[in-house]
Formats: C-alpha cells, sequence, structure tokens
C-alpha cells in the first residue's frame, strides 16, 4: 500500500511541474511560423523576427475581423503578411504616373454603333495573355502592363504570344523613371518609335530597384526585337464608360490603371472586390484580360504584376457596373490599349 501512495505522489509530482511548462504556442504563433516556411522568410536578427511576428498578427487580426463581414471577397495570408501597410505601400505602389494632358496618338475609343458586349469575356483562355509576372521591390508596374497590352495586341494581331521585356522599357524609356514610375501612354509612343526585345533576350533585373544589378543596367545596344520599331502603329484612350471598356476588351486586353493603396489590396486571396474597398486616386497599373459574372455579381478580371501568389493565382477581380464616373477604384479613368501590326504587315483595326 505504502509503494502504491508513492507511486501516486510521484504522478502528481510529475503533472504539477508539467503545469507550470511554457503555453503551446498560440494559433497566430503557428500561422506566423507556417508563413516564414512558404515564403521563405530568414530574417537577419531575433528582433526583426519578433517585430515581423507583431506586424503579422495585427495584420491576422485584421483580416479575420473583415472577412467575418461575409464579404463577396476574401482575405488571408499572402506574401506581404509581415509588412506594415505604409511599408507595403511605399514598396509596390510607387510605380504610376498620370500621363500630361495630351490626346493619344489613334485619338479616343467608343463603343460601336450597336455593339452589343457578350456575356463574358477570358483573354487567358484565349491564349491571349502570358504567365502572371512579379515587379518585386520595384515600383515598375506601367512597365508590365504596357507588355501585357502589347503581348495581347500582337497575339490578335496573328503574332505569336511572346513574353516581352519590362527591363527594356525602364532602361530605355526616358520620359518613364524607371522604378519611380512612368505610365502606359508614354511607353506605348517609345515602343512605337524604337520596338522592343523579348523578356529571354532582356530579362528583368530590378526586383530590388537598390540593387546594382538594377542601378548599374543599361538600354541594350543590340537585342533581338520581337516589335520593331513602325510595328506599333499607336495607341487608343478609351472612352470613361462601362460600354466603352466592355467593347475594348472584348476586342482585346486593355491596360487600365487603379486605386490600390487600400489594405484589402494587400491581403486579397479572392472573390470580387467591391468599389467601397478602394478609391480613385490611380496609382498602380495593371491589366483587365476579360470580364463576367459570379453569382449575380458583375467584374472585371485583372492581371496584376505582384507575382501567383497574389489574389487567384496572381489575378483579381474587380466589381463592374458602378455608375460612379471613373468605375471602381477609378478602372474606366485611365484606360488605353496599343495597335499592332499583323504579320503581314496590314494594320489591325479595332472598331
Amino acid at each position: 500500500m505504502m509503494c502504491l501512495l508513492v507511486f501516486a505522489l510521484a504522478l502528481a509530482g510529475v503533472g504539477a511541474s508539467s503545469v507550470g511548462g511554457p503555453p503551446p504556442p498560440s494559433d497566430a504563433d503557428v500561422k506566423f511560423e507556417e508563413f516564414m516556411k512558404s515564403f521563405g522568410r530568414n530574417y537577419p536578427t531575433q528582433y526583426e523576427q519578433d517585430y515581423r511576428r507583431k506586424v503579422f498578427k495585427e495584420n491576422l487580426d485584421m483580416i479575420e475581423t473583415e472577412n467575418a463581414k461575409g464579404l463577396s471577397y476574401t482575405l488571408g495570408v499572402t506574401n506581404f503578411a509581415d509588412l506594415t501597410f505604409g511599408e507595403w505601400r511605399s514598396q509596390y505602389l510607387t510605380g504610376y504616373t498620370k500621363p500630361p494632358m495630351t490626346i493619344a496618338s489613334l485619338g479616343v475609343f467608343c463603343a460601336p454603333v450597336g455593339f452589343e458586349e457578350p456575356d463574358s469575356v477570358d483573354w487567358v483562355a484565349q491564349g491571349g495573355v502570358t504567365p502572371v509576372k512579379n515587379q518585386e521591390q520595384c515600383g515598375s508596374c506601367w512597365t508590365f502592363s504596357t507588355t501585357g497590352a502589347l503581348e495581347g495586341a500582337s497575339f490578335v494581331a496573328g503574332r505569336p504570344l511572346t513574353s516581352l521585356s519590362e527591363q527594356n522599357i525602364l532602361d530605355c524609356d526616358k520620359e518613364g523613371n524607371k522604378c519611380k514610375g512612368g505610365s502606359m501612354d508614354q511607353a506605348f509612343g517609345w515602343v512605337a518609335t524604337n520596338g522592343l526585345c523579348s523578356e529571354v533576350d532582356d530579362s528583368y533585373k530590378c526586383a530590388d530597384e537598390t540593387s546594382s544589378q538594377c542601378t548599374s543596367s543599361q538600354c541594350p545596344i543590340n537585342c533581338a526585337q520581337v516589335l520593331k520599331p513602325g510595328d506599333v502603329t499607336g495607341h487608343t484612350d478609351v472612352e470613361q464608360t462601362e460600354g466603352a471598356l466592355e467593347a475594348a476588351v472584348a476586342k482585346q486586353p486593355v491596360s487600365v490603371a487603379i486605386e490600390a493603396d487600400q489594405a484589402v489590396f494587400q491581403h486579397y486571396t479572392g472573390g470580387v472586390l467591391t468599389n467601397d474597398a478602394c478609391g480613385e486616386n490611380l496609382d498602380h497599373g495593371v491589366l483587365i484580360v476579360g470580364y463576367g459574372t459570379d453569382n449575380g455579381k458583375k467584374y472585371w478580371k485583372v492581371k496584376n504584376s505582384w507575382g501567383t501568389t497574389f489574389g487567384e493565382s496572381g489575378y483579381i477581380r474587380i466589381e463592374k457596373g458602378n455608375a460612379a464616373a471613373g468605375g471602381e477604384c477609378g478602372i474606366r479613368k485611365a484606360a488605353v490599349f496599343p495597335t499592332v501590326k499583323a504579320n503581314n504587315y496590314s494594320t489591325v483595326i479595332v472598331v
């Protein structure tokens, strides 16, 4: 009996000491560890890791609060989840500069008389869009929107779908300000005069705008130009109406600018982003590649340049049908598309 009593007391002692051990990690801590593993984070100091953990938890609280509202879009842990809103905005939203008030080289596009928009358009499904790219820590969105529209226009003109070089524009178009911004209208004009290399011949070097590789990169003297001078015959601004933008997107992918400096863009993972989540102060160049309807909610399908871990494999759907003059997130305020000659060098005319 004495042996049993001693054994019971020993077990009680083990239990007491275990109560005083370290607490299990919180759900937020577990998610932060998963985030670091998923996105390859390796912070230089413990202090930096602790700070990023704190920022991550604050973002996670915001994400959970927003998702509890049952909105038509969802937020989640993205590659930007350890950045404060200010850090994220300064790194990724410095790239669009409003073009000067000049008339586009081919004027303004309006919806043709009698145009009836298709129920849906998807240039990705039609094979007219290259894979999603990643501008990373450089305000070069304007060049990605430009190349995307030129790739699509070339496809529509009967040319092979070829990934075009953003770096070529960054280094050579001196009216732009490299990682500090530019406009699609301006870049289309430069390509029309000078031509453009492929991504293979002039690869992207400005994932970090402060790197020596980016700051020392120069305009290439020789590269195999996919688009030669004169192959781009001009660019056309789109009237700020939904019908005009629908008609333009039905013809080809269209460059647009939006206001993206809102927290929902930092953490967006899917669904249809509504107009109340953004404004109309344009700061980010992207590419409309189609439109459609999801559970009765109309949307624009937009290709972004923040890699495939952003949103819906690199895409975002933005609400369509808002009566505001500039459209959702200002998407109709600066729409523009280029025109490219066909392989037989007859100009493809958008009507």
